[in-house]
């Protein structure tokens, strides 16, 4: 597997774009993480700042590290949010790995088409690039005509997000009604469109070990699968057992030979990398391996990649090709942890995984390049073998500690203030002191209502408690938009391309650190030149702000009146932003001062958009009567 493959999973189908993701693993680097969201969205940072929406839910191993102290804060990687873990047992790890994503065929649509993909890499660059990694896709449509098998696959992975999310993260919203649940509006849309699936009745090939280990369900499935006797089990796995000083047979070898039934001449073959091998290299130097042959894993492309797949293959082995397999590959390594633990033990760990007949004839190439094997890998020497470490336990780390406040909303009615959302276990008894952007640090408790003034947005809070130890969380504006602060436009210009930039245009189509803006130009927001105002001045002024009125009706007008159907909820959301975008102040002020209403012109029948609906009527002239008040202009 390519770093290009890794990252294609986050890619739409055609004709479609993401809608929202929920991404689970051990860990998860914040510049894989940026691309991987970018091909998801189509958007780059800065547009997906100024589109103001949580498309990616990251559910990641809650323990700390020297490199992790906390979750990424908001706007880190803008569109995507990281949940916070709950206190638990230090011994417990999540090492699952898995992406369940949803698709719609524009912005503020309802998904249409779902994508569910087990993993054996984490979401960083060192999966993509430096190690060999397996994963398995399935894409469902939903139409009605998905498979039953696949139906059960998404009906369990979905639940499996969803109770994983209810005992190890908090989830602060879960306290609101449901239409107020912004911050997580989207993935309770990927979750409801998941769980909507119809299974049929069907065992799911997906499996995770939150209440039972994988192993009995991998041995389950193989069990129910293969009728007949297979010649071959060939291993592969990141991690073995933990190092141990007598030279015995691993405890999961001897598991993974009772997985099927074996013809007497059975060759046993497990890939390991001999510096990362635990109890396997004591067993391996010492010679009697039992039948079991102990090689190198193979690299088809050269590359020195180190193997940290996890997998099971059983099939038939014959004149250098593999046939009648099945096939288990997921986060679960061929060891204790991974196989015979779950998460409901103190010391067992969460991991998902995915079981199938593999019904294709693989030739040795075949095998070489997705099974990492080949018939002719060299045994492990004597003197290559090292202890090493022991990848699928839990450093001596504890759990990343979540802050009393865990987000934060503005409301309007009945007046306009910041409503906290606090971790629903937090006693309230210890200090807690927010602050935001351009404002002091005040003491809140449970149940304050924080008044803001007009000009008062916050877009992140400062939350601190007793302790020097500070957190920053987001915060949802009154129109459902998380971590946004209005675009800054220096000209009308600015301002009117960026409204008429629509759809908006890719990632590869723009680029962040263009500066659009002259400085130093010697001209006001208007494009004007500065000076002392005259009468000739106001006049010029009052003939400008005309002039960029129709320009804008005009403008507006032409591009909503020839846009389809499917394009107006993107639409109307498009214009919401544009017009709480901060505008030249002296342009407004000046159509203030004449009177001139651009928004009412732009309600009249036969300027607005084509095939509005009831419900888009009523947000079309929600937008328009909002920034006119925004603006002083009615």
């Amino acid at each position: 597997m390519s770093a290009e493959t890794l990252l294609d999973i986050f890619m739409p189908p055609e004709g479609l774009i993401g809608h929202s993701a929920a991404l689970v693993a051990m860990t998860g680097t914040e510049d894989f993480l940026e691309d991987a969201v970018q091909r998801f969205t189509g958007l780059r940072p800065r547009q997906r700042a100024e589109l103001g929406k949580v498309l990616v839910y990251l559910i990641l191993d809650g323990h700390s590290s020297p490199s992790r102290q906390d979750v990424f804060p908001p706007g880190r990687i803008p569109g995507l949010h990281e949940f916070q873990p709950r206190s638990a047992n230090p011994g417990s790890l999540l090492h699952a790995k898995v992406a369940l994503l949803a698709f719609a065929p524009n912005r503020t649509g309802e998904p249409v088409h779902l994508r569910l993909v087990v993993l054996t890499a984490n979401f960083t660059d060192t999966s993509a690039r430096q190690q060999l990694e397996l994963i398995w896709q399935l894409d469902v449509p939903l139409d009605g005509t998905a498979g039953p098998e696949d139906g059960a696959d998404i009906v369990a992975a979905g639940a499996f997000v969803e109770t994983l999310l209810a005992r190890r993260f908090h989830r602060d919203e879960q306290t609101l009604p449901v239409k107020e649940r912004k911050l997580t509006a989207r993935l309770n849309l990927l979750l409801a469109a998941a769980s909507s699936v119809a299974p049929a009745n069907r065992k799911p090939r997906f499996i995770h070990s939150l209440d039972r280990p994988l192993y009995d369900q991998i041995r389950e499935r193989f069990r129910r699968g293969i009728d007949k006797a297979r010649n071959l089990l060939l291993c592969g796995s990141g991690f073995y057992e933990e190092p141990s000083n007598k030279a015995r047979k691993p405890a999961v070898f001897g598991k993974l030979e009772n997985l099927g039934v074996f013809t007497t001449n059975v060759r046993r073959v497990a890939l390991v990398e001999p510096g990362e091998a635990g109890a396997v290299a004591t067993w391996a130097k010492a010679g009697d391996t039992d039948g079991w042959k102990v090689v190198h894993p193979f690299d088809a492309l050269n590359h020195n990649r180190r193997l940290h797949a996890k997998f099971v293959y059983v099939g038939y082995l014959r004149d250098g090709h593999v046939s009648n397999g099945w096939l288990y590959l997921g986060s679960g390594n061929l060891s204790c942890r991974g196989l015979l633990t779950h998460g409901g033990m103190a010391e067992g760990n969460v991991e998902t995984g995915v079981v199938f007949a593999v019904d294709e004839r693989l030739d040795a190439e075949a095998i070489e390049r997705w099974l990492f094997w080949s018939d002719e890998a060299e045994t492990v020497g004597d003197d290559e073998w090292a202890i090493g470490q022991v990848g699928d336990a839990p450093d001596a780390q504890p759990i990343l500690e979540a802050p009393p406040i865990l987000s934060a909303t503005i409301e309007t009615v009945p007046t306009r203030r910041l409503r906290l959302l606090w971790r629903e276990d937090f006693s309230g008894k210890s200090r807690v002191r927010i602050s935001w952007t351009g404002g002091d640090w005040f003491d809140v408790k449970r149940g304050s209502e924080i008044p803001l003034q007009n000009n008062e947005s916050p877009a992140a809070l400062n939350v601190a408690g007793e302790s020097d130890r500070r957190w920053v969380v987001p915060v949802v504006d009154a129109a459902g938009r998380v971590e946004w602060q209005p675009p800054r436009f220096d000209t009308y210009a600015d301002a009117l391309a960026a409204i008429l930039d629509f759809p908006i245009r890719p990632a590869e189509a723009t680029d962040d650190d263009d500066d659009d803006g002259d400085e130093g130009d010697g001209r006001d927001t208007n494009g004007k030149g500065t000076g002392e105002r005259t009468g000739e001045t106001i006049e010029q002024e009052k003939s400008y702000a005309l002039h960029a009125a129709a320009e804008l009706v005009e403008k507006v007008a032409a591009l909503q009146s020839v846009l389809p159907e499917s394009m107006l909820g993107d639409w109307l959301d498009h214009l919401d932003r544009m017009f709480r975008a901060s505008f030249p102040q002296a342009l407004i002020e000046t159509w203030h001062t004449h009177r001139i209403n651009i928004f009412q012109h732009l309600k009249a029948a036969e300027l607005r958009p084509q095939y509005l609906n009831e419900k888009q009527q009523a947000r079309y002239s929600e937008v328009l009567d909002g920034a006119a008040r925004a603006w002083g202009l009615r």
